[in-house]
This record gives C-alpha cells, structure tokens and sequence, in this order.
C-alpha cells in the first residue's frame, strides 16, 4: 500500500506530492543520493549537504591523523534504518546496509589499500567508486542516519501541509550527525507514525536508481577511453587492423571497452574496483576528469534525477 493511500489520500498521484510515495509494506529499491542533494537550491539542501560533506570529512582527518579508534567510535551509531523504506530488502545475510562493523571493516579497507594516502578518497562520492561492497544502498542508509533530524524537519513540514496526524508531543526517533560539534546527538521531534513505526518522508528530487558516482560509469566514461587510446598509441595486441580498400590503406582500431573488460579485468582476475584504484594510481588524472564531468551532468539536464512516472514504475516493480 502507498502512503497516500494509507492517509486517504488517493486523490493525489506521486506528481502531485513533493515527496516519494513509497510502498508501506516493503523497502522500494530507491536510494538517497548525496550528489543530488549537493546540487539542489535552497537551505535544506544546502544544510544536509555540510552535515554529509561534514562526517565524512571528520572521518578522512581522523584517520589522516592517526586517530582511527576515535573514528571508530564514530561508527557505533550507524545501522539499517526502516524509517525512510528505501534500499534493499532487510534481514538477508547479505544485506547492504550500513552497519557499525561493516563500515569499520571498509575504513579497514580504505586504509590498507593506501587509497587516502594516494589521493583517491577525498570526499563521500570517491568511496561509491573504489571501496569494494560499497555503493548505493550502504551510501543510501549511511546518509539516512546523517539527515535524520533534516529529514525529520521535511516530514513535519509536508506532514503538516497535508494535515496528516503527527504525535502530540516530540519523541526520541534516534541520532542525527551535528556539523559543528562533530558528533552523533539525539533527534526529538513530532513524528510520523504508521502501525506503531516511524516513517520519514524523503524528498523525491534526491532519490536515485544507480549513482552516477559509480566504478561502472568511471570506467566507461574515463578509464576505458584512456586505455583505448594508449593502446592505439603503442598499437598493443587488442589494436585491430583492417584495409579500407576505398582508402587504400590500413586503418587501426583500439579494443572495444567489451574487450578490455574482458582483457584487462576478468582474465587478470581482478575486481572492477581493484582494475580502477590501480588504473588511477597510475595517472591520478583521471579521476578528476571523471568527476568534473559528473557534476556537470548534475547541474545540467542529463542528471540522474527521476521523473514521477519512473519513480512510480520502479515501486511498481518492487511488488512483484
């Protein structure tokens, strides 16, 4: 069942709400995406993008200076939140959520492969592109937490536009990240309650199928183009040549990115996470390419965003 409908609200379809319309009765396979939030207009936005771009950047210093059990610490307050019903289903063994041992063990990560140190983590989206078991749905449920008091103060506002019944009085709804002290403090506030459990509506402008900030969309954008023209240069082996008769004469064509996917990392038996760290350690370049060219399409027309009609057939799809 869709909230609206829960509410009584069937009269109003996803276009005529602001936030997503979710399917009460299980996680719809949308994710919160902090590249959207950095790109939008308007306080909200702009104050959930400082609190992301705040934790994470007190981590990367913890962890810079040394200070990694103090960043640990940080970490007992993440878990798999319900309250938004976004992300992949709950309660498999091999679930995505965020979690305090798995982000633990993915700083772990971080650390041993030198990807700090080398320049490759800096910010939030770099760790969707290079730490393995790392994408959407952790990302999503990691800002989840983060924005909790901001996503509180969105769904009292539409709550209240809609006069959908809230409680009479604050309640605790669990911790929220604080950019000025740097720390993890309590979210009181009047809640949305729905057969005894929270829920907490999410702008619709800042929920994603798949990142753009991904290791696919890196190595089909910028990396796989690279490696075509290096091999074109140094007409390596995967270069194929053919007579063009018309022409009268060779012509050299690079491998296709099939090819070097097929070449370059499943027969090396690599990761296409470990094929990306240690193609862009070779020309850190790249990388910054890469990510120049996404937040143009962010703030451009081809930005990710999703259109009430996808949003609607992809929780569609959901149920069944």
């Amino acid at each position: 069942m869709r909230l609206s409908e829960h509410f009584g609200l069937s009269n109003l379809q996803q276009k005529d709400l602001d936030f997503v319309n979710v399917n009460l009765n299980k996680d719809n396979k949308l994710f919160i995406d902090p590249a959207q939030i950095e790109v939008r207009n308007g306080e909200w936005f702009k104050t959930s993008a400082h609190i992301v771009n705040d934790f994470f950047s007190t981590i990367l210093n913890l962890y810079k200076s040394g200070q990694e059990n103090e960043a640990k610490l940080l970490f007992n307050h993440a878990h798999e939140p319900n309250e938004t019903k976004l992300g992949l289903s709950r309660g498999k063994p091999n679930g995505k959520g965020s979690s305090p041992e798995k982000l633990i063990e993915i700083f772990d990560q971080v650390k041993e492969q030198k990807l700090i140190e080398d320049g490759l983590i800096n910010n939030y989206e770099d760790f969707t592109i290079f730490v393995e078991d790392f994408a959407e749905d952790r990302m999503s449920d990691l800002v989840t937490n983060l924005l909790r008091q901001q996503l509180a103060i969105y769904t009292v506002e539409q709550c209240e536009k809609l006069g959908l019944i809230l409680t009479d009085v604050p309640v605790n709804i669990g911790v929220c990240w604080d950019p000025y002290e740097h720390k993890w403090v309590k979210v009181h506030t009047r809640a949305l309650v729905v057969d005894g459990k929270l829920v907490l509506l999410v702008p619709k402008s800042i929920i994603v199928k798949k990142y753009m900030y991904s290791v696919d969309k890196y190595l089909s954008n910028t990396i796989f183009k690279w490696r075509q023209d290096y091999h074109l240069k140094t007409d390596s082996r995967l270069v194929t040549k053919k007579f063009i008769k018309r022409h009268e004469k060779i012509v050299s064509y690079p491998p296709s990115m099939d090819t070097l996917r097929k070449k370059e990392i499943k027969e090396m038996d690599l990761k296409s996470k470990t094929y990306a760290i240690k193609m862009t350690k070779e020309k850190l370049d790249l990388i910054k390419r890469f990510k120049e060219s996404v937040k143009n399409a962010l703030l451009g027309t081809n930005n990710n965003s999703l259109t009430d009609d996808e949003i609607n057939n992809l929780i569609d799809d959901d149920k069944k």
